[in-house]
């Protein structure tokens, strides 16, 4: 099952093409974050993302930028200034909308979940390089996925370590938790991930490699999305299946 079939919307956007003088459809919240960026291109590529963002969800929902409200969440502090899972009230629906956004160099993806039974969303893109370092396997990866990177040919070594890298974002993103979790812990080799606790860990997972083409990166780019559903009650289960994705 696709992103589209799943009721999720991406975008890729050249972050050079979003107007800045757009930002007046900011809040004040996100206006203030973009103010502690001490490099200016640091700061006009969190106001390009934020924009871009803000513009998807009006194109998906009829909705004026400027009417989106941000509600942020932070499951380990419970704050809501600016961190942690990004929702968004709208005036035409009910709820939160929950959202990711990625940027990697002069480009950002942008992702909604326009189904209400998703309790979480991520998205990440990287350069294929991105995790290309030494000390790589032993800071980011699980014992298992070091012993499929040893099975993998040296050529294609860097490639294997960001695409595992993008679906690990992924799913800490979609936890709400960042790097504040060590990736070291979660494994996401397979089509879903393990080594989750508490009840995300209990829920329907789909994790799925995104095709660059497919959204309009470079070709050297690696992507990918996660989403969970929580599940509410064992009985109701089947509502919601079994949520496919593929290998990394």
């Amino acid at each position: 099952m696709t992103a589209a079939a799943r009721g999720l919307s991406l975008a890729a956007v050249r972050l050079s093409d979003v107007d800045l003088g757009l930002a007046h459809v900011l809040d004040e919240a996100e206006v203030a974050r973009a103010s502690t960026f001490r490099s200016p291109a640091l700061r006009d590529a969190f106001l390009a993302g934020r924009i871009a963002l803000r513009l998807h969800i009006s194109a998906l929902t009829g909705d004026s930028p400027e009417s989106l409200e941000e509600h942020y969440l932070c499951p380990t502090c419970s704050s809501g200034q600016g961190h942690g899972i990004p929702r968004y009230r709208l005036p035409s629906r009910p709820g939160l909308l929950r959202v990711s956004l990625s940027r990697s160099g002069s480009w950002c993806v942008v992702a909604a979940a326009l189904d209400d039974r998703i309790a979480g969303i991520g998205v990440d893109i990287e350069n294929g390089s991105a995790a290309d370092f030494e000390g790589f396997p032993s800071l980011a990866m699980t014992a298992n996925e070091r012993g499929q990177l040893e099975k993998v040919p040296p050529a294609l070594k860097t490639r294997f370590q960001t695409r595992l890298w993008v679906r690990k974002e992924a799913v800490l993103k979609a936890l709400g938790t960042g790097l504040a979790k060590a990736p070291s812990l979660v494994d996401v080799s397979g089509p879903t991930p393990s080594g989750l606790t508490g009840p995300p860990g209990r829920a329907l997972w789909s994790l799925e490699d995104l095709s660059p083409a497919g959204l309009g990166l470079p070709g050297d780019f690696a992507a990918s999305i996660a989403t969970f559903a929580e599940i509410p009650h064992a009985s109701r289960t089947m509502e919601y299946g079994h949520l496919p994705a593929g290998g990394p």
